[in-house]
């Protein structure tokens, strides 16, 4: 959990779509110290300020409105993840106040699509890799042969990282890719070994603390007293769970949740019909059917075209 959410942010940091920009002067003098990437050292000026050139991965101002573009017009299924588009300040151009499950999301499957939209190729093809390489040990069926071929995968991916960022984007967390095939081996798929279930649970045990003096008394007391509530519910007939909110689908068959529903008066019903031959031809239940109305027609063609019985079925 915490290396996706590190990875993201010094990729977006030095992509420049996220407010922490990492790709500054002490970056540049990193490189000037260890002899490397000499288009890219900081050039003096006469007025005493250092000019820093432009990298491959420094987003221009189009390509940071195209990849700021793509997320704000993200939509995703309830309960895939939270709302991407409220995280996109087209002001600034840049991604703010995500969390951790957010960048897990953005680089296991959205980072990706939106990179698309700028014109470094190398840059675009380093930076979904890796994506894909978080995509992959995040699944929960992994084959063995495959986490053979992952390890020498990260190891060219990272390879290809150093080549676009400079060696200030590597710390720790970018180290720690190299080990997770290794991990996955040992201890089985990611998600058995993933932070969110514990991150989640201590979250709710926050909520239950009414002393600060004594957290953990409060705790274990609100704890206890809601298993004890929940224990005694299964007895009632018309039980519901404490502390778990009433799904937002409930009570719709029954009518609940109509508000701004539209109304239509069809006063030959065509668009009715229109809409239930439309529902229909998309149930298998009706295949025999259809199948049968063409047969029909055929043996009543009388030597008519092919188009002709289409057009008619």
């Amino acid at each position: 959990m915490h290396l996706q959410k590190n990875v993201f942010d010094s990729t977006a940091g030095f992509l420049g779509i996220s407010g922490k920009v990492k790709d500054g002067l002490k970056s540049r003098k990193d490189m000037v110290a260890l002899g490397i990437r000499k288009d890219l050292h900081p050039v003096p000026h006469p007025n005493g300020k250092q000019y820093l050139p432009p990298a491959s991965y420094n987003l221009t101002q189009d390509e940071r409105t195209a990849v700021c573009k793509c997320l704000r017009g993200l939509k995703v299924p309830t309960g895939f993840s939270s709302n991407i588009r409220s995280l996109v300040s087209m002001k600034d151009l840049t991604i703010t106040g995500y969390n951790s499950h957010d960048c897990h999301v953005m680089i296991t499957v959205f980072l990706a699509i939106a990179i698309r939209a700028i014109k470094p190729v190398f840059v675009k093809m380093v930076i979904p890799r890796m994506c894909y390489f978080f995509n992959t040990i995040s699944k929960k069926v992994i084959d063995c042969v495959e986490l053979a071929r992952l390890q020498l995968f990260v190891a060219e991916t990272q390879a290809q990282l150093e080549m676009c960022f400079p060696p200030s984007f590597f710390d720790i967390m970018e180290h720690l890719m190299i080990h997770m095939a290794n991990q996955i081996t040992e201890l089985g798929p990611m998600y058995f070994h993933q932070m969110w279930t514990y991150e989640r649970f201590m979250s709710t045990l926050n909520g239950y603390m009414r002393n600060s003096a004594f957290p953990e008394g409060s705790m274990m007391e609100s704890y206890h007293t809601e298993e004890s509530i929940d224990c005694c519910i299964d007895y009632i007939k018309d039980r519901r769970a404490v502390g778990l909110p009433v799904s937002r689908h409930e009570g719709r068959l029954s009518g609940r949740g109509t508000i701004g529903k539209k109304r239509f008066v069809d006063s030959d019903n065509k668009q009715l019909e229109k809409a239930h031959s439309s529902v229909l031809q998309q149930l298998t239940l009706v295949e025999p059917y259809i199948q049968q109305h063409l047969n029909e027609i055929e043996s009543e063609s009388n030597g008519r075209s092919q188009d002709w019985i289409i057009k008619e079925h």
